[in-house]
């Protein structure tokens, strides 16, 4: 009666339908549970009900586990046998995902990572297999398919982060996509009881905030300063609203601090992100200077109507005594390979930035130590992304202290106060990294403010965060005036 094509049955992930298949969460002792033939009348009776309502030909598609991450769980051949059972019950196509912790992998894992999943499932029945394997590129949809691994390729956080994907592929335009960088913020937000958001899609879940770009640029130029993400995603959007926006860069490519971050383990989602939001500045055709410093005088001489300051921030370096010592790095100097530390190495602070350089330290076999200020480890990111790296981090037995305070830096290491008891404790590091999180770089902007009528500064220039505050900054920014 809604007009729908047809329907899908979640019976994946733990949730309801699910927990009636699965013999590890399935405890009953009635008609639902107790053997495979019980466990399966509940989603039986379903599919039963849409044929009896809908109609025989309507498509039925139901989602299911391969493999769950349970004791006593489906496994690949129980799942085959679930497969078979609901193409009996008349299922159209079988969507073959998994439950793995969290429920969804993050951003290190690769790509067709379970496609052995689809193919065992594909072997056990003859309709249609739609397979979920974390595919960010159509050229790995191409070779699942090819390969005879599925019938069908399922897209749900590529489409979050591009809802052009489908198209961009068909015109081959692959080097347009924003691909899903696997952070899990979309996963964040929604644990948060918030409305669904997306990194690198500023539009993701506020489409109605965003209907219609309002065109009253009138070719009306507007310098944006600094090509990070924010830079880049305020450029795009000006020029989509008619405005003529010319972007400065002082380095010699575009990035900004995501050519740091892209520099952990299984980060090169993030140089995809980079090279893709270069290739839209291209094909808009947007000027892009790069290698070239703004200041007041190089922005007087452009005449513009407005001027976006999107400068990013510089590493926190508190006043602490010790803390100029010369064998105190940052960690963005260690991330590119501008600092190299060998033997004992303590790390100072434990936000993402912090444990993917501890992370990339331990694999090189330096000895480290994680200290943090608050109790836990990886506060603010999405915990399956936190746990995923530290199934690497933990393997090297780094000393983890939570609920201790960075007091002095000395040539033999550092002097720590635990908060619980204001104790000092002394350990020994032949290199200090820190990662204490990044402070604004706000002397442009203020000078800017002086001499230009509309100045506005968005991103890490603003206040520091994760790529998502700065592509929601200037996705709103560029729609305010």
């Amino acid at each position: 009666m809604g007009g729908a094509d047809g329907i899908e049955l979640h019976a994946a992930h733990g949730y309801l339908i699910n927990q009636f298949l699965s013999p590890a969460m399935n405890t009953r002792t009635d008609k639902y549970g107790g053997s495979f033939d019980k466990r399966m009348r509940f989603v039986r009776d379903i599919i039963m009900g849409i044929k009896q309502q809908c109609g025989a030909d309507f498509p039925v598609s139901v989602r299911i586990n391969a493999e769950e991450s349970l004791e006593g769980g489906i496994d690949i051949s129980q799942a085959q046998r679930i497969a078979a059972a609901l193409e009996k019950a008349g299922a159209d196509l079988i969507n073959v995902s998994c439950y793995t912790e969290g429920c969804i992998e993050p951003g290190t894992y690769p790509q067709g990572w379970k496609k052995h999943m689809a193919q065992a499932v594909r072997q056990a029945v003859s309709v249609p297999v739609l397979a979920v394997c974390n595919i960010r590129k159509p050229g790995m949809a191409e070779t699942l398919i090819s390969e005879g691994i599925c019938d069908l390729l399922g897209l749900g956080r590529a489409l979050l982060a591009d809802p052009e994907w489908p198209n961009k592929a068909f015109l081959g335009q692959e080097a347009e996509i924003r691909t899903c960088i696997g952070c899990l913020s979309c996963f964040q937000e929604i644990c948060k009881l918030r409305s669904i958001r997306c990194a690198v899609n500023p539009c993701t879940g506020r489409e109605r905030e965003y209907p219609n770009l309002s065109y009253q640029g009138d070719g009306r130029r507007v310098a944006v300063v600094g090509g990070g993400p924010a830079g880049m995603q305020a450029a795009l959007v000006l020029k989509k609203r008619g405005f003529d926006p010319i972007l400065m860069e002082k380095a010699d490519r575009l990035g900004g601090a995501l050519n740091t971050a892209d520099q952990g383990f299984g980060k090169e989602k993030i140089t995809s992100l980079v090279a893709a939001l270069s290739r839209q500045l291209e094909a808009t055709g947007i000027e892009v200077r790069l290698g070239q410093p703004a200041t007041v005088e190089s922005l007087q001489a452009l005449q513009p109507y407005a001027v976006v300051i999107a400068c990013g921030a510089e590493p926190l370096i508190p006043e602490i005594p010790g803390i100029d010592n010369p064998h105190v790095v940052t960690a963005e100097s260690v991330l590119l390979g501008e600092s190299h530390p060998k033997g004992r190495v303590t790390v100072i602070g434990s936000g993402m930035t912090g444990l993917e350089t501890a992370e990339m330290l331990a694999m090189a076999g330096c000895e480290i130590t994680l200290v943090e200020m608050l109790d836990t480890m990886g506060r603010g990111a999405y915990p399956t992304v936190v746990s995923d790296i530290m199934s690497r981090l933990l393997p090297h037995h780094p000393q983890l202290l939570c609920g201790h305070k960075l007091v002095g830096v000395s040539d033999a290491g550092i002097e720590l106060q635990r908060l619980s008891d204001m104790q000092s404790i002394f350990v020994p590091a032949d290199t200090v990294v820190l990662a204490m999180g990044v402070k604004p770089l706000r002397m442009l902007a203020e000078e800017c403010k002086k001499v230009f009528d509309r100045v506005f500064v968005i991103g890490d220039a603003s206040h520091p965060g994760r790529i998502l505050e700065a592509m929601q900054d200037a996705q709103g920014t560029s729609f305010s005036f």
